[in-house]
């Protein structure tokens, strides 16, 4: 019998329990509690998505007054039919990723794969790495269709795509590879401490994770995003002098500022901020570059420098360690729980199953924190925007250069209130536009 307290490594040795009434009570509440989730889940972002939908098709296209004399009917139709179409395919593409979950987690699939591995010789940490990423990679080539659909026929409906299929494909393969060659050292290392480390183990499983997400901060920019596209230095210039001067303004130092084909695949516009240390940079895509003005680019610059200055990066890194440091400690009261494999057709407790299941199933639990997670980053983006116009001294520079995205990018124009509140990670256009005609007082900023 399973005892509370026991180390997880002696708890994932004991014998199949028989299924009495109490495990199968345990197992039905398991699957329900489970089910109940996954489907608040989806009605919630299904509703959330229909009245966002009706909202945009109710403004037939119209365009706001914020927006008038800035993007022209013709953009705001599109926009709006952009929107619904891609609404449309979102309430298909949840509903199969709803399906394929139920189907994955309950079909007997995981238990069967278990077997087969182990029919090919595999045992012991091997075995679990290998059913990892075969499950993995089971459930990518199921989600193609899908991502396909969406490059070849929607994204490419509006203009946007540029992806052509091999590029489709390599894609794909690069990231099973660098999946494996990336995530299974470090699953292998975590299986590992299960079996070493004892009652601790989830301390140390944390502190490991925790500490490969920093390295990813510096290894993904210099040598990962490189497979997948070519970054190459801003090219000297007036461009690459006003920049400079910028940054030297704000005395932020980076590796440098980058311009990334993005349009080898999409027409989209975009820039952000990446790296940790000496290898932080700033990347532009270059459908960016050579769609705005030199001053409206030293605007985005800005936006990204504020984003450092304001201390934004390690204060989401703060973030994502408490969440995993609480996701193993659930994972250390799970893991040795026999009911709770036995609900997904396994015999017995088996560590890497059990990390796995956790992984999947667990955005259907955490799925209330979106909104609160948004919140924090739309409160950054804010500042980042406010830190922007102090520093260039011109917040219109930002606002000409947000409008400008929105109509090369379709953005949705009339976002439902709670629709926006659930999933944007950024204000929506109107509430960034309106801020920025008063970002507030200058503010002092560390020196970093």
């Amino acid at each position: 019998m399973l005892a509370d307290g026991q180390p997880l490594a002696e708890r994932l040795t004991g014998d199949p329990a028989t299924a009495t009434k109490e495990a199968m009570t345990a197992e039905l509440w398991i699957i329900g509690t489970l089910v109940t989730f996954c489907g608040t889940e989806f009605f919630l972002e299904r509703a959330l998505a229909w009245a966002n939908a009706r909202r945009v098709a109710a403004r037939g296209g119209r365009v706001p007054d914020v927006f008038e004399g800035s993007i022209d009917g013709a953009t705001g139709r599109r926009s709006a039919e952009y929107t619904l179409a891609r609404t449309r395919f979102g309430h298909i593409a949840a509903t199969y990723d709803l399906g394929l979950l139920l189907v994955v987690l309950f079909s007997g699939f995981l238990p069967w794969l278990k077997l087969t591995l182990e029919g090919a010789g595999l045992s012991g940490l091997p075995l679990g790495v290998a059913f990892w990423l075969a499950a993995l990679w089971a459930i990518s080539i199921a989600g193609l269709p899908l991502a396909w659909h969406e490059t070849f026929r929607i994204e490419a409906r509006f203009g946007f795509n540029k992806t052509t299929p091999k590029i489709f494909c390599i894609d794909v393969l690069k990231g099973w590879l660098v999946s494996a060659l990336l995530g299974a050292p470090l699953l292998l290392a975590v299986l590992w401490l299960i079996g070493a480390a004892g009652g601790s183990w989830w301390l140390w499983g944390a502190g490991l994770v925790i500490g490969f997400q920093a390295l990813m901060m510096v290894i993904y920019p210099l040598w990962i995003a490189p497979l997948f596209n070519k970054f190459t230095p801003l090219a000297d210039g007036s461009l690459r002098e006003k920049l400079s001067a910028l940054a030297a303004k704000a005395n932020f130092s980076a590796r440098g500022i980058f311009v990334m084909d993005g349009s080898r695949r999409s027409t989209h516009s975009n820039a952000y901020f990446t790296g940790f240390g000496k290898s932080r940079r700033i990347v532009l895509y270059d459908t960016l570059v050579n769609e705005l003005p030199e001053d409206e680019l030293a605007a985005v610059l800005a936006h990204e420098i504020g984003h450092y200055k304001k201390g934004h990066v390690p204060m989401m890194l703060a973030l994502s360690a408490a969440m995993v440091i609480a996701g193993f400690a659930v994972a250390d009261h799970l893991l040795g729980w026999q009911a709770f494999y036995r609900a997904f057709g396994f015999a017995s407790p088996w560590a890497p199953a059990g990390l796995f299941l956790l992984a999947q199933v667990s955005g259907a639990f955490t799925f209330w924190l979106k909104p609160v997670i948004n919140a924090l980053l739309r409160r950054f983006e804010h500042e980042a925007d406010a830190y922007a116009a102090h520093l260039t001294g011109a917040p219109d520079w930002l606002r000409a250069a947000l409008l400008k995205l929105a109509e090369k990018n379709l953005t949705n124009l009339w976002p439902h209130p709670a629709y926006s509140l659930y999933h944007y990670s950024h204000p929506p256009l109107a509430e960034r536009l309106e801020r920025l005609r008063c970002p507030g007082p200058p503010e002092q900023h560390n020196k970093r």
